[in-house]
């Protein structure tokens, strides 16, 4: 049995931010629909992927290099079963550890509202459309037309977020992982690992990593996720 997968996670300084890359070896790398706090900035390295956004879909190839704008929920998935590389840059600061997606209409931003005020990821599509005056079917196909993903896959979202503003300030996993909704670390891990290709572990070692380097007047850091394949 062969260990799953794994990007290679990375945290740089650029003066007084902090540039996070996610990289992946050649693989049919699937991820869930997801989103990032910052501007994303895309590089496809080999292969190619199709870039799913809300409204329109794209094939990206070898040498390509895209933007996805902050809070723009998307996913990237193989084309064919030679699989694709890449490597992906955002900038992370304080102010956007705990942001969120905007919404043109007034129902997606109420639902998003409610959804990160639950303390628990049990999304109870049917009391949010209660509280939003509407029925759940309506909620459920506006959200997802105007998002292009699901109430329970946003909400998973916006814990994930959550929790990884906890792990880049060395909150334990466990912690991050009961703080933000999640049933246990081990539930914490599997949506993490699906989302970013990466554990806790690696993305909270990353950041330790960093701020070490920080205070050693050593401007990048990197922790390679064992078994990822890159050098």
């Amino acid at each position: 049995m062969h260990a799953a997968a794994r990007t290679c996670f990375m945290v740089s300084a650029t003066g007084a931010h902090r540039v996070e890359t996610i990289a992946g070896a050649r693989h049919a790398w699937r991820f869930r629909p997801h989103f990032h706090a910052g501007d994303e900035v895309v590089r496809m390295l080999a292969g190619r992927a199709r870039l799913r956004l809300p409204d329109s879909c794209r094939d990206v190839v070898a040498g390509d290099t895209v933007v996805v704008p902050a809070g723009v929920v998307h996913r990237f998935e193989p084309v064919d079963d030679n699989g694709w590389a890449f490597d992906s840059r955002f900038v992370s600061t304080a102010a956007n550890d705990a942001a969120m997606p905007g919404s043109r209409h007034a129902l997606g931003a109420q639902a998003m509202a409610l959804l990160a005020g639950r303390s628990s990821l049990h999304t109870d599509v049917e009391a949010i459309a209660q509280a939003c005056a509407v029925s759940a079917g309506h909620l459920s196909r506006t959200f997802r037309r105007e998002t292009g993903t699901s109430l329970h896959n946003f909400h998973v979202l916006l814990a994930l977020h959550k929790a990884k503003a906890l792990l880049r300030n060395q909150a334990s996993i466990i912690d991050a992982a009961l703080d933000t909704g999640f049933c246990d670390q081990a539930h914490l891990n599997r949506e993490f690992a699906r989302t970013f290709g990466m554990t806790p572990a690696a993305f909270r070692q990353a950041w330790a990593t960093a701020a070490w380097a920080a205070s050693g007047s050593r401007s990048s850091a990197m922790y390679k996720v064992p078994g990822s394949g890159l050098s």
